[in-house]
């Protein structure tokens, strides 16, 4: 997320804005191969590698510098297990700006769904979504549940602790999100209405490193959204697990429960 000199205190020795904030959501990468192609009327850029299944489609966060090269190591790690797919929503990375202002949860579900079809046409993907990336993952399960096989949050932003808690500032629009030019509170609000998701397998993985016990508290939550979740801990890694200790994420989807 974007790189804030302001720094909210929560109630323990971190701040939530050192949790989700700089590299939390991605980082400025080299070219990489990988495609533009449509994704529900708007353009956004793609790499798949792999064939193996069920097949892993990996959602990056938000902030001035947000893309998916943030999973570069993750999508190496799972190099071999899983046909592998990573993208950069519209407005990040190599992707163009949207054509439109203001998308909502739905817009990114729906973008998100193109990336899924890429990933396998025809069976069931896991999502894995880290941070800001946990709230497209959470509509699109609910509407979409046939083409989920099981989901794995990463350190994701609980809904009711919100994501302007995360990088520590008080206005919408205060976040960065590149140019991604969404709208902020109804994609938090869209995402907040998702309140179970039935027997889904859902693995919740949180940081070992630095967690506040508010942040504990709400990736606890997070695994009462389905009856068949594990919460997991990645000991070595702070809010950056996908880059930090990408064997934790490869182990997380590995633990999913059979639905």
């Amino acid at each position: 997320m974007r790189e804030q000199e302001r720094m909210r205190p929560l109630a323990g020795s971190l701040t939530v804005l050192t949790m989700l904030a700089v590299t939390a959501c991605g980082a400025l990468g080299t070219a990489e191969t990988g495609e533009v192609i449509d994704a529900a009327g708007q353009r956004q850029w793609v790499s798949c590698t792999g064939e193996e299944t069920p097949a892993v489609v990996l959602v990056h966060g938000i902030g001035d510098r947000a893309n998916s090269s943030y999973w570069r190591a993750t999508q190496q790690e799972l190099a071999g297990k899983h046909r592998t797919c990573r993208y950069d929503r519209p407005g990040t990375g190599n992707s163009p700006a949207p054509s439109r202002s203001g998308r909502d949860g739905q817009d990114l579900a729906a973008e998100l769904d193109t990336v899924v079809n890429r990933a396998d046409a025809d069976d069931p993907v896991i999502v894995v979504a880290h941070s800001f990336g946990g709230y497209p993952a959470l509509v699109y399960a609910q509407h979409h549940r046939d083409r989920v096989a099981g989901l794995v949050l990463v350190e994701a932003v609980e809904p009711d602790y919100g994501l302007r808690a995360g990088v520590g500032v008080d206005h919408w629009d205060e976040v960065g999100q590149a140019d991604e030019d969404l709208d902020l509170a109804a994609v938090q609000r869209q995402a907040r209405q998702v309140d179970s998701l039935e027997d889904l397998p859902l693995t919740v993985l949180r940081r070992g490193q630095g967690a506040s016990p508010q942040w504990k508290q709400a990736q606890e939550s997070l695994t009462h959204l389905s009856s068949a979740s594990v919460l997991r801990v990645a000991q070595q890694a702070g809010h950056e697990v996908p880059a930090e200790e990408p064997e934790a994420v490869s182990a997380a989807i590995a633990a999913l429960p059979s639905p």
